[in-house]
């Protein structure tokens, strides 16, 4: 057997592969055994055997991916014991200082005492200089900061122990110059020595309390915090020159004294208004204010300052990288909602147009929020901040002024504004109409109830706002629905504040005891019911609708004090009757006909009396003629049968008051004769009889 091995590649997965054939080589062939007859079969045909190749070897699987790399963890910052040594040597020279001003002021003069701490603050502070220059970073930091704490502590011990006395300068000039003085020296030596950082961080941190000190007393509110503003400005624009922890520090004081002016402004601002509107504080607030606490320019000035306070701060925003952590647009919503405050806080405090330029600015804000095009970004949030600041600055001032007038303005703005938001696709059109609808509703009672309007045209207005809601429902049967009842949301959402509407009006007209008021409002509620109940899903709105027709009749038949049964039973059997027509198709005629003519034929005819109503009898009779003829020619039951019975009873009736005056002869003559037709075509008759019956019972 001889092989032939052949290798290839696998075109899949690219495995050698490795195929050996082995050709089998057939046996000798034997000598048959010696038979009786001489036959001779052909040789069996030997198959060579098939070999299978040999399968490939397993593909190697790949090698496991290394495991990342950790990160490397920060080691934590401990205090060298180098770093413990100097501040406590600091700490330890600091409170000898306090202690030798303290103690030896029996026996040094207070000049000699001041003059030692200044030479030893001055030999601190010029120790750190060849200290930085050699590199010795901890121990130039703790010179640095013990001649700053000298320095500070001469500066004060100066002050109380009598050196410079309260009659030369006052305390808060004296406090004043001594910081800038600190300070300045800071500045200076952060020149001189900049690798130490404690003297720019001392310089711009105590460098933030000199212009409060020095212009407390000299300065009114405005200019104060327009001067605090400049002094922001300027500690952010020298920090920035400096290194990174001067300007973190930088930027944080600058923070701080900027949120400081703006509370206070708007604190400022606040106390007036509570000061117009609460008498009993207002001297209290006059001796804090060291003048009128309701005066209007103050307040001006003060709002104007914060303001423009806020521009600033959006302006110096856009120039400092605030931490990524932070929302993008947080700092300049804050500056927004500072200045909208203060603004909202001032306009109520304008004489007679002061609370109605409020409501107008949150207006328009809202506005401005709704139409303009970009809803995101940053003065996207700016908007949207001013307006929800003023808006509920508005709200919660004329809530507790109990200003219902002005709260009813509001409620209207806002139903306003939902159909502004629907257009603009800013609300969904269901939560836009019910939004729109009870705010319009809650309107006009904070109006009715204040007294604005009386309570006729409060329940009228409430009627036609609950039917302009049915009216929009008519526009929108058409959309898709999804309630058990075939309605959409929308149309849901139309109906449910009408039925509120109309339920409010009725009570307001029920507190009148107005019957007439009563009929107006079902009156103005039904129309749009109608039209509503012309759709042919919504026949059912047709039967309410008739309803509130009927008791609005009666309403009005009450209110005018009429007696006459017509009408209360005529004006609602055409209700009925109207009704009945248009829903009628091929049902039978006493379903849609019967009730409006029952109403409107029977109450007449049981008291119609040809004595005294001949006006009344005529009427009825021509009516049961009428609509016996229409039965008859349109084959229908119900007014064949009805006017057909109201003339049997008219006529049985009249015939009741003629009969005492007809002879008794002619009476039983009648009679007798009646008897005689009846008996000699008594046959007849009785098919006469039969044939009418089956003609009444084929009418619809």
């Amino acid at each position: 057997m001889n092989a032939h091995p052949t290798a290839f590649q696998c075109p899949v997965c690219h495995t050698q592969l490795h195929l050996d054939v082995h050709l089998a080589t057939p046996p000798p062939l034997q000598a048959p055994a010696p038979q009786t007859a001489p036959q001779t079969a052909p040789p069996p045909r030997v198959l060579p055997p098939m070999t299978i190749p040999r399968p490939a070897a397993p593909a190697q699987p790949m090698p496991p991916l290394p495991p990342r790399p950790q990160k490397a963890r920060r080691p934590r910052r401990r205090l060298s014991p180098q770093a413990t040594l100097l501040s406590l040597g600091v700490l330890l020279l600091l409170a000898a200082g306090v202690t030798f001003l303290a103690v030896t002021w029996d026996s040094l003069s207070v000049s000699v005492q001041a003059s030692i701490i200044a030479t030893l603050a001055a030999l601190a502070l010029a120790g750190s200089v060849p200290a930085a220059r050699h590199r010795l970073t901890g121990t130039a930091e703790a010179l640095a900061i013990l001649g700053t704490g000298l320095l500070t502590v001469d500066l004060y011990g100066a002050r109380a122990l009598g050196l410079i006395s309260p009659e030369t300068v006052d305390g808060l000039t004296y406090f004043g110059l001594a910081a800038a003085l600190v300070a300045a020296i800071n500045l200076l030596m952060s020149r001189i020595a900049p690798t130490v950082v404690t003297y720019g961080v001392a310089a711009v941190i105590i460098g933030q309390f000199p212009l409060p000190f020095l212009l407390a007393d000299h300065l009114d509110l405005a200019p104060f915090l327009l001067s605090l503003l400049a002094q922001v400005a300027i500690t952010l624009y020298w920090s920035a020159l400096g290194t990174k922890i001067v300007r973190v520090t930088g930027a944080i004081c600058s923070a701080v004294v900027f949120w400081a002016l703006m509370i206070t402004g708007c604190v400022r601002v606040c106390l007036s208004l509570v000061a117009h509107h609460s008498p009993g504080i207002r001297p209290d607030l006059q001796d804090l204010f060291d003048g009128s606490a309701t005066a209007l320019s103050p307040v001006l000035a003060t709002t104007g300052a914060t303001c423009f306070a806020a521009l600033v701060g959006v302006f110096l925003l856009r120039k400092i990288a605030l931490p990524r952590a932070l929302p993008p647009a947080l700092g300049e919503s804050a500056c927004t909602a500072a200045a909208a405050l203060a603004l909202a806080l001032c306009l109520p405090q304008i004489p007679t147009a002061g609370r109605w330029l409020d409501t107008g600015l949150a207006t328009a804000l809202a506005l401005t929020v709704l139409l303009v095009a970009k809803r995101t970004g940053v003065p996207a949030a700016v908007l949207s901040t001013a307006t929800a600041v003023v808006a509920s600055v508005n709200l919660l001032l004329y809530f507790s002024l109990t200003d219902l007038v002005q709260l009813g303005l509001m409620s209207a703005i806002v139903a306003a504004l939902a159909l502004v938001a629907v257009w603009r696709k800013r609300l969904r059109p269901p939560a836009a109409a019910i939004t729109a609808s009870f705010a319009a509703q809650l309107a006009i009672v904070l109006v009715t109830y204040d007294g604005l309007f009386d309570l006729w045209t409060g329940a009228i207005t409430l009627a036609v706002t609950g039917a302009l809601s049915i009216a929009a429902a008519c526009l929108v049967t058409e959309l898709p629905s999804d309630g058990p009842l075939g309605s959409s949301p929308l149309e849901r959402a139309l109906l449910w504040p009408a039925l509120s509407a109309i339920t409010i009006a009725e009570l307001i007209a029920i507190l009148d005891s107005s019957a007439t008021l009563t009929g107006i409002v079902l009156t103005v509620a039904a129309a749009p019911l109608v039209a509503y109940g012309m759709r042919p899903a919504r026949r059912q709105a047709l039967l309410l609708a008739g309803l509130l027709l009927i008791f609005a009749n009666t309403a009005f038949v009450l209110g005018a004090g009429a007696t006459t049964v017509e009408w209360f039973t005529v004006p609602p059997a055409v209700v009925m009757l109207a009704i009945g027509l248009y829903g009628w198709r091929n049902q039978p005629s006493w379903t849609y006909l019967g009730p409006g003519l029952l109403l409107g034929l029977v109450p007449s005819a049981l008291i119609a009396n040809s004595n005294y109503d001949y006006l009344r009898t005529t009427f009825v009779v021509a009516a049961a003629l009428a609509i016996i003829l229409i039965g008859t020619r349109q084959s229908l039951q119900a007014p064949f049968v009805i006017g057909a019975t109201v003339l049997l009873k008219i006529a049985l009736w009249q015939f009741l008051e003629v009969a005492p005056l007809i002879p008794r002869w002619i009476t039983l003559a009648t009679a007798g004769l009646v008897l005689l037709t009846v008996g000699a075509t008594y046959e007849r008759r009785l098919q006469n009889a039969k044939q009418a019956a089956r003609w009444l019972t084929a009418l619809r």
